[in-house]
């Protein structure tokens, strides 16, 4: 039995629209629901002499799922006069500042690795992770190698406010981190 040569174009281009759509991947298209913020942080080292190192558990695995976090550029940042307070204070170096907009699902988390979102060098390794249910949280699991076999670590979730700086404290090293809503821009659905 032949198929007639429209109903066999139209099936054709079926084809192709359905290959196309699974060539895509489907978890870079935000969930339905999705909100848009703009993640920023600064982590510094403590001054004074560094604390004795303690047996850290491993960092937990981090799994990013693309198309949820895109780095910032310079230019949007929001805690440079904080940057600048640091380096005015005695004693205290910056390891890194970076930013990046995170879609978070509804009931959700985004996770971003900090080797996705930092330069090369900083010595930090770990991710940071934002989650929205009926509360926001903002989770840092933050490793700091301060010399060959001398690293310290930062493992602590919260509950946080948009727009407030938040600080996460160790002995070695500081982070403190802002999340605000992304200039009331919703995420792509």
């Amino acid at each position: 039995m032949s198929v007639p040569t429209s109903r066999r174009a139209f099936l054709a281009g079926l084809a192709a629209l359905a290959g196309g759509a699974l060539a895509r991947p489907a978890a870079a298209e935000a969930p339905a629901g999705s909100a848009r913020y703009h993640v920023e942080i600064l982590v510094f080292r403590q001054p004074g002499p560094l604390p004795p190192a303690y047996p850290l558990p491993a960092l937990p695995v981090a799994s990013a799922i693309p198309g949820r976090v895109e780095p910032l550029p310079e230019s949007a940042w929001q805690l440079n006069a904080a940057e600048q307070g640091l380096a005015h204070r005695g004693g205290y170096t910056l390891l890194a500042h970076a930013a990046w907009a995170a879609i978070v699902p509804p009931n959700g988390r985004t996770t971003a690795r900090l080797e996705d979102v930092l330069k090369d060098g900083s010595g930090l390794a770990g991710a940071v992770a934002v989650q929205r249910g009926q509360y926001l949280f903002l989770g840092v699991d933050v490793d700091y190698q301060a010399a060959p076999g001398t690293t310290y670590g930062l493992r602590e979730k919260r509950r946080i406010k948009f727009g407030e700086r938040h600080y996460f404290d160790h002995p070695a090293f500081g982070l403190v981190a802002q999340v605000v809503p992304s200039r009331g821009e919703p995420a792509a659905d």
